[in-house]
């Protein structure tokens, strides 16, 4: 009786897991000291009942109730630490998942997945960690350009995979790298303070053992003058004494630099022992700055006037002017080269530019004032050109007329009469004539034909259609 009952249970149980199939898997092919592991367990079979084990040789480390998938137990007494949970795929199976952090000795073993009587083992054992061994430092530019971009790629032998930081100067550079490990520096917009010694450190995360290394990046730039620096534009000097020009500059390469003067317009080279004159070029570094200084021993006025230092590299040329003048005589304003921001030259330009300008502006208004007196010359004078004389008139009696506006007052104070109506004509010869001592005055005395070819109305405009103008003598 009793065997059958046993049995028959054991007939139940396989009856209800049917069907069902356990697979553990371990995410990484290797697990290190110190870090982090993941176990998946996929299961199929039907229905949510029931919880799944995790296991490490006899010890459950684990478990997850099936029906809402929270962690139903977990050994919180061994230096790994564990947690685990599951997830519904799209097949409709689950899968269970245990993460081990912060792994201890105690994790290696046997690993079994467990549900009711079904189970999947797998081994796990600890790595040992190696490196950081055969560190390098790349640089996809050797000597970038300021402006330009570069990348540092920093790489090292080790197991598991290093952890990269960067750092220049003591300073952490770690927002500017990419990659999930920091393996990239990626320099943008590089500007000549960039410069400098960048040093890569690669971390093993297991051991925590550490190596690094430096490179010295050097961004290319042109000369500039260094701000805050010592630098006077004008000097005041006498005769008899010793004048000290002086200018720093900013630059890599180094730039070369000249000292020359301005005379009668042109660049000449400041050549030491010239005369009695004292000349001295000193370059020297100062903070990553170079200095040029010139003394200058002032015997006559000829050592007095405008100096110019010249700044070169294979990028670019900078000119400072330095002017030397007397006590109480007015600087020269004058520069050489590429000057800096606000020297007279500019100024003169601008005055030379303004004054063209100016004149141009009086011939556009001289040739405009012609153009519109002839205009309006034309327009109160519509037969003041013989292209617009009307046709059959004889050239011999051309002459200008007035505008049709002027035309009765003109006629009225010349003495003709301009009947009123609506049609008014013009009348070719005058009325009311009266003798003039010394001359006879002909009754019937020729006019001017051109007049014949006129008539006007009340407002003073011409006839739109041509009508013949009669003609009446007094």
């Amino acid at each position: 009786m009793t065997a059958t009952v046993a049995l028959f249970l054991v007939w139940v149980q396989m009856s209800a897991v049917a069907g069902t199939s356990l697979n553990l898997t371990q995410t990484s092919p290797q697990a290190f000291f110190g870090l982090s592991l993941q176990f998946k367990c996929a299961l199929t079979t039907a229905g949510t009942s029931g919880a799944l084990f995790f296991q490490r040789n006899t010890y459950v480390k684990c478990s997850v109730k099936r029906s809402d998938c929270t962690q139903y137990t977990s050994d919180t007494h061994s230096q790994t630490q564990y947690t685990c949970g599951c997830g519904r795929q799209s097949d409709g199976n689950y899968v269970y998942i245990l993460n081990a952090t912060s792994l201890h000795d105690d994790v290696e073993g046997n690993w079994r997945c467990e549900y009711r009587a079904f189970s999947n083992t797998i081994n796990v054992t600890l790595t040992d960690s190696e490196g950081p061994t055969q560190i390098r430092l790349d640089k996809t530019e050797p000597q970038p350009k300021e402006g330009g971009s570069v990348n540092l790629t920093c790489s090292a032998n080790c197991l598991p995979d290093c952890r990269y930081s960067w750092t220049k100067g003591g300073q952490d550079m770690t927002s500017r790298t990419r990659g999930s490990r920091g393996q990239v520096l990626a320099l943008k917009g590089l500007v000549g303070d960039d410069s400098g010694n960048y040093t890569c450190t690669a971390v093993n995360p297991s051991s925590n053992k550490a190596s690094d290394i430096s490179a010295f990046l050097l961004v290319q730039t042109g000369p500039k003058r260094k701000d805050g620096a010592s630098f006077t534009p004008t000097l005041r000097t006498s005769k008899g004494q010793t004048a000290r020009l002086e200018a720093t500059f900013t630059g890599d390469p180094r730039p070369e630099l000249t000292w020359w003067k301005i005379e009668e317009g042109a660049l000449t080279p400041v050549n030491n022992g010239a005369g009695e004159t004292v000349r001295q070029d000193t370059p020297g570094r100062v903070g990553g700055s170079l200095t040029a200084v010139l003394e200058v021993k002032v015997e006559t006025d000829d050592d007095m006037g405008m100096y110019c230092v010249s700044a070169e590299n294979i990028l670019d040329t900078t000119f400072v002017y330095i002017d030397l003048q007397g006590e109480g005589q007015q600087p020269m304003g004058a520069v050489c080269g590429q000057a800096e921001k606000g020297l007279p030259t500019f100024e003169i330009g601008v005055s030379v530019g303004l004054g063209s300008m100016f004149a141009i502006g009086i011939v556009v208004a001289v040739v405009f004032y012609i153009k519109y007196q002839t205009m309006k010359r034309e327009l109160e004078s519509p037969y003041a050109s013989t292209s617009r004389r009307p046709s059959g008139m004889d050239s011999n009696h051309y002459q200008e007329l007035p505008s049709p506006k002027m035309w009765r007052k003109q006629l009225q104070d010349g003495g003709y009469t301009l009947p009123v109506g609506d049609h008014l004509e013009v009348f070719s010869t005058k009325v009311d004539m009266r003798p003039v001592e010394g001359k006879v005055i002909a009754t019937n005395a020729a006019t001017n034909p051109v007049y014949e070819h006129i008539s006007l109305y009340d407002d003073g405009t011409f006839p739109r259609q041509n009508s013949n103008c009669s003609t009446s003598s007094s």
